[in-house]
């Protein structure tokens, strides 16, 4: 369900007889030197939640809790550069680091006084770069991308904008990042068609997973990954999908510490069914980390074992063409983090409605079920959570 993009002013920069001494076209800005749709596009979204949470017994630092939050404010700005180059940023307007939630448990706070403004206080965010790059089609099977992207796998990450997605949040498999949700390099991407079916392809090489993915890459060992996707006209759309990627991580430690260093590979499978107003989606993923000797560090109290993750949802919906176009749903997910490293075993129910009133609008509401187990210090917790949102496009 690729999220909907209202129509929207477009500014365009034109040249004036002022401002001759600056050569617009080689900014490509000029409206008159070419042929194609090349305006500024500015679009985004946005959302806010309402959640309330209760735990089966009570956990330090988790309370029961209800109220709203905003969600984060992602712009997109798109351009075609040429009838060949086109460049897309997505950049994502925090309220955090105010109000998050510290290592110890502590809350941050952002407020200061405003000199600009008789020092009244003010209370500032943060900015996150999701993604920023450049393409170019080298024919109608092959595009380079170049910069920092999604990583291409499944079917919520490249997707994930609030109003694209049927439940008020990500499946966990999908947030817990067993795939990097970002990477920073170079992307070959296309699709052919295969008599009726259309066949795509992604590889990757980039700087792989690291704290400083973005900027650097801590130990000079590139990543590589890929993916192939197929899809076919059965009774509807069937859409099947196969993801992989092979990297090193290493963190950044301080002086005269050793980084934190390990060898990983993430495989994922995924498949999409639609027809007329049903929904069938599954994703498939597992992540394994090796260490190298000397490396590994110490996770509560004991040193981090070689492990495997893996974890995967399924979920079913039907959209109905009465009741703002209402789509009752359910999902279960199913999640096996490495245990040996102190994480926990998340297995969750969760239904609802997803209301579309407009293209533009979507409103939810979810009851999740969800049980914790193998909690290293708390055993097994049993958490009921109710959440609404309200999510549109502009």
């Amino acid at each position: 369900m690729a999220m909907a993009v209202p129509s929207i002013a477009r500014a365009q920069a034109a040249a004036s007889a002022g401002a001759s001494d600056v050569d617009l076209a080689a900014l490509g800005l000029n409206p008159t030197a070419a042929p194609f749709d090349d305006k500024l596009n500015i679009y985004g979204f946005t959302e806010l939640d309402y959640a309330a949470k209760h735990f089966s017994h009570p956990v330090p630092g988790a309370p029961d809790a209800k109220g709203f939050s905003a969600g984060d404010l992602n712009v997109y700005l798109s351009k075609n550069l040429t009838e060949k180059w086109r460049s897309l940023a997505e950049v994502s307007f925090l309220y955090i680091p105010n109000g998050g939630q510290n290592a110890d448990g502590s809350t941050t706070i952002t407020t200061v006084n405003d000199p600009t403004n008789f020092s009244r206080p003010i209370t500032w965010g943060g900015v996150s770069i999701e993604r920023a790059y450049a393409e170019y089609d080298v024919d109608e099977h092959l595009t380079i991308r170049a910069g920092r992207f999604l990583t291409p796998y499944g079917i919520w990450n490249t997707d994930h904008g609030s109003p694209a997605i049927i439940a008020p949040f990500r499946p966990y498999v999908i947030g817990d990042a067993y795939f990097p949700e970002h990477q920073t390099g170079v992307e070959f991407l296309g699709k052919t068609l295969v008599g009726e079916y259309r066949v795509g392809y992604h590889a990757t090489i980039t700087n792989g997973r690291s704290p400083v993915e973005a900027t650097g890459d801590p130990d000079g060992k590139p990543a590589f990954g890929g993916r192939i996707e197929l899809e076919a006209p059965w009774a509807g759309t069937l859409r099947l999908g196969l993801s992989g990627y092979l990297g090193r991580y290493t963190g950044v430690a301080a002086v005269g510490a050793t980084a934190e260093s390990y060898d990983e590979r993430s495989y994922g499978g995924d498949a999409q069914w639609d027809h007329g107003g049903l929904r069938l989606q599954l994703e498939v993923i597992a992540n394994s980390r090796v260490y190298p000797a000397g490396q590994r560090p110490l996770v509560f109290g004991r040193t981090a074992a070689d492990g495997t993750r893996t974890g995967g949802y399924i979920l079913g919906g039907y959209r109905f063409t009465y009741l703002w176009n209402v789509m009752p749903f359910y999902f279960y997910e199913d999640n096996h983090p490495s245990t040996q490293n102190g994480e926990q075993t998340a297995r969750a129910h969760n239904m609802g409605f997803n209301f579309r009133p407009t293209d533009s609008v979507v409103l939810k509401a979810m009851f999740s079920a969800v049980s914790l187990h193998e909690d290293p210090f708390l055993g097994s917790i049993h958490i009921d959570l109710f959440t609404t949102q309200v999510a549109w496009v502009f």
